[in-house]
């Protein structure tokens, strides 16, 4: 047994809420406002009760529209993601980094202002790199060090931990890469290996961002006539995470964290958890490098995996 199936939900996808570094509007299947987070008026300039029911060429320029209508069409799966960066979602001055995604008949649209940076456009050549220098490296142990250590770089985070889910269902931490004074996980028990242990065991295969654990969820509000039960936000990119988890990480003076399941096999190997000590979320576009690099690793896990199973024992 090596995890869960990439199949299975995240047991608190449906509490109806996201972080607020962004906002969200979910569409009807004629591209009606059903949906919208409570602090959409905060980026949009009108209540959020006054754009339920309306259609969302009220909302977004008819460029936008055209865009994320077109956007749209290349979702390959239902738990697929599109991104589109840089956005001129009123057509004025103001960009957004956006996520689509589908929730069953339901066109779930997040943005967030576009916090790119020029060295964040070239996070495919960075990533190329950081993958090709891991294949030059023998041993398991130095491996994932030098995974997290990357990672760490990526992110710029003060800890990652990679962590292999055992077979009794418990994390293993197999590598790390720390900032100097911050504590190691390996062989002294603490909050991080706690709540490591939790985030590893969860089923959800998407990446989780929390840019501030002091920072309290915003709320979806649906129209009247929404006869859905809460939006499924397995997919969503800027979903609150359980209030249990945020707690222990403000309680231990964490400010940050992003957590990354290991997909191996189909099934979940691990997670790579990288924690910081004051509110810090990557740009939208550093996050899809995070992933990209996540997915080559466990890529990379599965061919050492392989191979090893190839070689004849020593000992026979």
């Amino acid at each position: 047994m090596w995890g869960h199936s990439v199949s299975e939900r995240e047991p608190f996808a449906n509490e109806g809420a996201i972080q607020p570094i962004g906002f969200l509007v979910a569409l009807s299947p004629d591209w009606q406002v059903c949906r919208v987070s409570a602090n959409i008026g905060d980026h949009l300039g009108t209540a959020a009760a006054e754009m339920l029911g309306q259609p969302v060429t009220s909302l977004f320029a008819h460029d936008a529209v055209h865009s994320l209508r077109n956007r749209l069409a290349l979702l390959r799966s239902p738990d697929s993601v599109e991104r589109m960066f840089s956005v001129a979602l009123t057509g004025g001055d103001s960009v957004y980094d956006v996520a689509l995604h589908m929730s069953g008949t339901t066109v779930v649209i997040e943005a967030e202002p576009s916090r790119s940076h020029h060295h964040d456009r070239d996070s495919t050549g960075t990533v190329r790199g950081m993958i090709a220098q891991l294949g030059l490296i023998a041993t398991l142990p130095a491996f994932f060090n030098e995974a997290a250590r990357q990672m760490r770089a990526l992110t710029g985070f003060d800890r990652v931990t990679i962590q292999r889910l055992r077979p009794d269902g418990q994390g293993e931490p197999v590598g790390e890469a720390v900032r100097n004074s911050v504590r190691s996980m390996f062989g002294t028990p603490s909050f991080a290996d706690d709540a490591a242990q939790s985030s590893v065991a969860d089923p959800s295969t998407n990446l989780t961002i929390i840019a501030d654990a002091s920072a309290d969820p915003v709320a979806i509000i649906a129209a009247a006539n929404a006869r859905q039960g809460p939006l499924d936000l397995s997919n969503s990119m800027l979903r609150a995470s359980p209030s249990a988890r945020v707690t222990a990480l403000r309680e231990a003076g964490i400010g940050a964290a992003v957590l990354l399941p290991l997909i191996v096999s189909g099934r979940k190997w691990g997670e790579i958890t990288c924690y910081h000590h004051a509110p810090s979320y990557p740009s939208f576009e550093r996050r899809s490098a995070i992933e990209w690099f996540a997915l080559i690793l466990a890529m990379q896990i599965e061919i050492r995996r392989f191979r090893a199973a190839l070689e004849p024992d020593p000992l026979a």
